[in-house]
C-alpha cells in the first residue's frame, strides 16, 4: 500500500513526527492508505506505536504543530495503547509506516 500524499506533504509530516516522536514508530491508516473515498481534503490518520500512553502535553504539541504546518488537510494523531484491540487489528491489516522505530 502506498500513502496518498505528495512528496512535500510527506516530508512535512515526517519532520514534525521526528521532532515530537523521535525514535517511535508511526503508522498511517484509513483513506490516505486505502485510497477509498479520498479527496485532497481527506484527513491523514496517524497512530503512534508505543507500549505506554503518550503524555497529554506531547499529543497537544504535535496536534498544534500539524495545525500550524500549512498542510491542506487535517492530521489526526492517536495513541496506539489507548485503542481497543478490535481497532488495533483493523489498523494492522491496512497501514503504511510513516516513521520507523529506532533502536535505543
Amino acid at each position: 500500500m502506498a500513502l496518498c500524499l505528495e512528496t512535500e506533504q510527506l516530508e512535512t509530516v515526517q519532520r514534525i513526527l521526528g521532532l515530537h516522536f523521535e525514535g517511535l514508530e508511526v503508522w498511517a491508516y484509513g483513506s490516505r492508505v486505502t485510497g477509498v473515498d479520498l479527496t485532497p481534503e481527506t484527513e491523514l490518520e496517524l497512530v503512534v506505536i508505543t507500549d505506554s500512553p503518550l503524555s497529554v502535553e506531547d499529543m497537544t504539541a504535535v496536534e498544534k504543530a500539524f495545525a500550524d504546518s500549512g498542510l491542506p488537510f487535517r492530521v489526526d494523531v492517536i495513541d496506539w495503547v489507548k485503542l481497543p484491540e478490535s481497532i488495533q487489528k483493523q489498523i494492522k491489516k491496512e497501514h503504511d509506516v510513516v516513521q520507523a522505530a529506532t533502536e535505543a
